[in-house]
C-alpha cells in the first residue's frame, strides 16, 4: 500500500491484494464466523417460507369462518416477516464479528507481514470483548430504532384511521416512515463505520472507538458513504448472481422430481428440495464469505486513509519500517494541527516579485554637525 492518502483505486486494489495474498486464512475465518450461520439461515429461511405459504393457502381453503382465516393469515404473515428480517439481522451481527480479524490481517499486510490464523487470534487478545460489546450494542440500537419508527407508524395509522383518510395517505405515511428510518440508520452506520477497525487496530474501548470513528468521518462523510454504497452494491450484485441458480433449481426440482407434491406436504419438505436448497446455500455462502472479507478490508483501508490524512499515520508506519519505532504504529495518536487557510491574493498583496526590504525603505541623508 502506498504511504500516502489513498484514492478509490488504491482502496479497492489494496482490498483485493489483501485477500489474494492470504485467502486461505481469511476464508477460514469467514466460514467459521459467518459461513455456518449463513448456510443455516439460508436453509431455514427458504424451507420455512415455502412451508408457511403452503400452510396459509391450505388453512384458508379449510377455514370455517372469516375470523379464523384472518387470524391464520396474520400469524403466517408475522412468522414470514420474522424469518425475512430476523435471520438476515442475526447473520449481519455475525458479519460484524468477522470485521475484527479482517482488520487485523489488513493492518499486518500494510506493514508487510502475513498473519496466520492463530496470529490473528493472538493480536485480538484484550480486544475481543470490546468487539462483542459493540456488536451487541449495535443490535440493541437497531431494535430500539426499529421500535421507535414502528411506534411512529402506528401513530400515523391511528390518526389517519380516526380521520377516515383514503388509502393513499396510509401509503404515504408508510413511505415517509420507511425513508426516515433508512436515512437515520444509514447516517448512523456511516458515522460509526470505523468503530470495529479502530478497536482491532488501536485497541481502544467501545466508546472511545466510537468517538474516534465519529472524528474520522468528520469532513469525509459523503466520500465514506459513497465508497461504502458502491462496494455494497457491487458485492450484493455478485451474491444475487450466485443465488439465482438456487431459485431456478428449487423451482425445477419441485416441478420435475415432485410435481404432485407426494414427497412434501404435511410430513415436511421433499428430499430433493432439501438437497437443492443446501447445495444452493453453500454456493451463496461461499460467495458471501468472499464479499464479506473484501468489504471488511475496504472499510479498514478507509479508516487507515482517514488516519493518514488526519493523524500522519503514514509517517509513523514509515518510521516503524525503517527503525522499528514506534513499536505499534497503529496505536492511538493525536490529530495533526489544522493548517490555517492561505490568504488569497488581493489588493493588499500585489502580484509579482517584491523588491528587497532595503529597497523599500526611504534613504535619509545623515545629519552632520549638532552638539558635541
Amino acid at each position: 500500500m502506498p504511504l500516502r492518502p489513498l484514492g478509490l483505486g488504491d482502496v479497492l486494489g489494496g482490498a483485493f491484494t489483501v485477500f489474494r495474498r492470504n485467502a486461505r486464512v481469511l476464508l477460514l475465518w469467514s466460514f467459521l464466523v459467518t459461513g455456518v450461520v449463513g448456510v443455516l439461515a439460508k436453509v431455514v429461511s427458504t424451507l420455512a417460507q415455502g412451508g408457511l405459504q403452503s400452510r396459509m393457502f391450505s388453512s384458508l381453503d379449510s377455514a370455517g369462518s372469516s375470523s379464523d382465516a384472518a387470524s391464520i393469515a396474520a400469524g403466517t404473515a408475522t412468522a414470514f416477516v420474522l424469518l425475512s428480517v430476523g435471520l438476515p439481522f442475526v447473520a449481519a451481527l455475525f458479519r460484524g464479528f468477522l470485521l475484527a480479524p479482517v482488520a487485523v490481517d489488513t493492518g499486518q499486510r500494510v506493514l508487510g507481514r502475513r498473519a496466520t490464523f492463530r496470529g490473528i487470534w493472538g493480536l485480538l487478545a484484550g480486544r475481543r470483548w470490546s468487539v462483542v460489546a459493540w456488536v451487541l450494542l449495535q443490535a440493541a440500537a437497531g431494535v430500539l430504532l426499529g421500535g421507535v419508527f414502528l411506534v411512529l407508524f402506528i401513530g400515523f395509522v391511528a390518526g389517519l384511521a380516526g380521520s377516515r383518510a383514503s388509502f393513499g395517505w396510509f401509503l404515504l405515511a408508510a413511505v415517509v416512515v420507511a425513508l426516515g428510518g433508512g436515512v437515520v440508520s444509514t447516517w448512523l452506520a456511516t458515522k460509526f463505520a470505523f468503530t470495529i477497525p479502530t478497536i482491532a487496530l488501536e485497541g481502544r474501548g467501545v466508546f472511545s472507538a466510537a468517538a474516534q470513528s465519529w472524528r474520522l468521518t468528520r469532513g469525509a462523510f459523503w466520500r465514506t458513504f459513497g465508497i461504502m454504497l458502491l462496494v455494497t452494491a457491487m458485492f450484493a450484485f455478485a451474491v444475487s448472481i450466485a443465488s439465482f441458480p438456487l431459485q431456478v433449481a428449487t423451482v425445477f426440482v419441485s416441478g420435475v422430481f415432485d410435481p404432485l407434491g407426494q414427497t412434501s406436504g404435511s410430513s415436511g419438505p421433499g428430499v430433493w428440495s432439501v438437497v437443492v436448497v443446501v447445495l444452493g446455500a453453500l454456493l451463496v455462502t461461499a460467495v458471501q464469505c468472499v464479499t464479506d472479507v473484501l468489504s471488511g478490508s475496504v472499510l479498514t483501508l478507509l479508516a487507515i486513509d482517514r488516519r493518514i490524512r488526519t493523524e500522519g499515520l503514514d509517517q509513523r508506519i514509515a518510521a516503524h519500517l525503517d527503525t522499528g519505532q514506534p513499536a505499534d504504529p497503529f496505536a492511538p495518536a493525536e490529530a495533526l494541527p489544522v493548517r490555517p487557510p492561505q490568504q488569497p491574493w488581493g489588493p493588499q498583496q500585489p502580484w509579482g516579485p517584491q523588491p528587497p526590504q532595503w529597497q523599500q525603505q526611504q534613504w535619509a541623508p545623515p545629519q552632520w554637525g549638532g552638539p558635541r
